[in-house]
């Protein structure tokens, strides 16, 4: 019987906190250049920025950024898509 290779679920914690790190110490603490302004503004208002909008990203942001966490509006959306790739650097590394 073959068994088929487990994923590294250590390994995939590992990157996904790396990435998580890096994000956070470079974290810009207000909007940067292009679609940053852009992507606050929707968020703010529940719009939906240039094609392909991310609608879902959106109202997770809008809902994340009303949380009373430390820093500013934009600090919590930063946050939040500094956690979303560093979920996705785990799940892809796993």
């Amino acid at each position: 019987m073959i068994e088929s290779p487990r994923p590294s679920y250590k390994a995939a914690a590992v990157a996904a906190a790396a990435v998580f790190l890096l994000y956070i110490v470079t974290l810009s603490p207000s909007t940067w250049l292009w679609d940053t302004g852009e992507y606050m503004a929707a968020v703010k208002v529940l719009g939906l920025p240039h094609p392909p909008g991310n609608p879902l990203f959106v109202l997770i942001a809008n809902a994340f950024a009303k949380l009373p966490l430390p820093g500013s509006y934009a600090q919590h959306i930063n946050t939040l898509a500094a956690l979303a790739s560093a979920a996705s650097a785990g799940i892809c590394s796993s």
